[in-house]
């Protein structure tokens, strides 16, 4: 693996708009509220040649309640984890009893690590004097910074490119499949990770919009490489308030568009919703592979017939959408949980399938014997052969004597006979009739 950097630190001090500054792009959510990072957030980074993982994390604030627990105990995870933390502060707010705490803990229970304390929101000379007081940490020697403009920052990560360990995984990690999770809020999609991975990964609440950034998690399985994308819920776009929950809308939308498998979540209480629809219709729009996963399945009360009347239910409901597979599962006591990150493998593999020509035009002339094209206007629609067209789901092209022919029920069967014959189910397909 390549080399893991922790930001850690009270919350708003601006770690997140520093793990954008290193970055060069805007990965995490940045507000001037405190505690919008929450999860472990982790994406690569490259600095003069050297690459690395960079890990934004939420603010230590050793507070009751849920959420401020969670965020300690995701904070103290990712010191654990790391190779270098950089402990950032804040020149503006000044040194607080809080930032003393977490160079306590460093110090006594991390000194084997490696750790670069940066002072941020250095922008005056008057406050490069004001950093100097953070000596009083036991670090003697603070890194003045600013994330915002990002003086100071190359010369950090200059520091800390020394001090990285060697790493044979400085080329990017190619071969993973790309899966994310998503769906209305609290659904349970980060306790489906959790439970996947075996550890708390993400911070899982009864607290609706608990997630907030697109959370990126690698993982091996059957000598598989894959990388899981654990998003914020998506709710109405009338629903959806102006700041923090629109750039988390907005991520889950960008998550959508990196992976090739979409695993879209609901809840088995209430069953699929127009929420969910527009979900899945989004996924397709993108030309991604989508698996509905049914979760909370546990609390479903149940016989022999209770999973295919609820999944005929569902089917009425998703209409034209009815190729995607359904899977119920449970990421309280684990059932089907593997089972779903093989099935996603298995639609990823059908939407990277190249079929040959000549199994089409075999596929073409039984589907032409078995349902002859009705003709329109008193013309003929006469379809001479069909192949298909290099890209990054299935795309068939059928060469004809004219495209304004084809009609819509006979575009609709050619797909489904598509899909049954070379199991394209869950998969996105485009077909596309060309004058020969």
């Amino acid at each position: 693996m390549k080399p893991l950097i922790a930001l850690v630190g009270r919350p708003n001090v601006g770690k997140s708009t520093l793990f954008n500054r290193i970055l060069r792009e805007r990965a995490a959510i940045v507000d001037s509220t405190p505690g919008v990072t929450r999860d472990r957030h982790i994406s690569e980074g490259f600095w003069q040649g050297r690459a690395f993982r960079l890990m934004d994390t939420g603010g230590y604030a050793p507070e009751d309640g849920v959420i401020s627990n969670a965020m300690l105990e995701q904070t103290m995870t990712a010191i654990n984890d790391a190779d270098i933390v950089v402990f950032v502060a804040d020149a503006r707010a000044g040194l607080s009893y809080d930032d003393l705490e977490l160079a306590k803990v460093l110090r006594q229970r991390f000194s084997h690590k490696p750790v670069f304390f940066a002072v941020n929101k250095v922008e005056s000379p008057q406050l490069t004097y004001e950093a100097a007081s953070f000596v009083s940490t036991g670090y003697t020697e603070p890194w003045c910074i600013s994330a915002k403009d990002g003086s100071g920052v190359a010369d950090l990560l200059d520091a800390i490119l020394l001090e990285l360990p060697e790493s044979d995984a400085d080329q990017e990690e190619d071969g993973a499949i790309r899966l994310a999770v998503v769906g209305r809020p609290n659904v349970g999609k980060s306790s489906f990770v959790n439970a996947l991975l075996g550890n708390n990964r993400q911070i899982v609440s009864d607290i609706p919009g608990t997630t907030r950034d697109a959370i990126d998690t690698r993982f091996t399985r059957k000598q598989q490489d894959f990388l899981l994308i654990d998003t914020a819920g998506l709710r109405k776009r009338t629903k959806i308030s102006a700041g923090i929950e629109y750039y988390s809308s907005l991520r889950s939308e960008k998550a959508i568009e990196r992976c090739e498998v979409v695993m879209v979540m609901i809840d088995a209480g209430p069953g699929i919703e127009k929420q969910d629809l527009k979900i899945i219709n989004m996924a397709t729009e993108r030309k991604r592979a989508v698996l509905l996963l049914v979760n909370k399945w546990d609390l479903i009360e149940k016989d022999s017939k209770t999973s295919k009347q609820y999944e005929d239910t569902l089917r009425s409901h998703m209409g034209n959408l009815s190729y995607v597979p359904v899977l119920f599962i449970s990421a309280l006591t684990k059932k089907n949980l593997y089972r779903a990150i093989d099935t996603a493998r298995e639609i990823r593999d059908n939407r990277a399938r190249k079929i040959s020509t000549s199994a089409l035009n075999r596929f073409l002339e039984e589907a032409l014997a078995a349902n002859p094209p009705s003709s329109k206007g008193g013309t003929e629609l006469k379809i001479k052969y069909m192949t298909q067209i290099q890209a990054a789901w299935p795309v068939f092209a059928f060469f004809c004597n004219n495209p304004e022919l084809v009609q819509t029920n006979f575009r609709k069967f050619l797909e489904n006979r598509l899909r049954e014959k070379f199991d394209l189910k869950g998969v996105t397909i485009s077909l596309r009739f060309l004058q020969k």
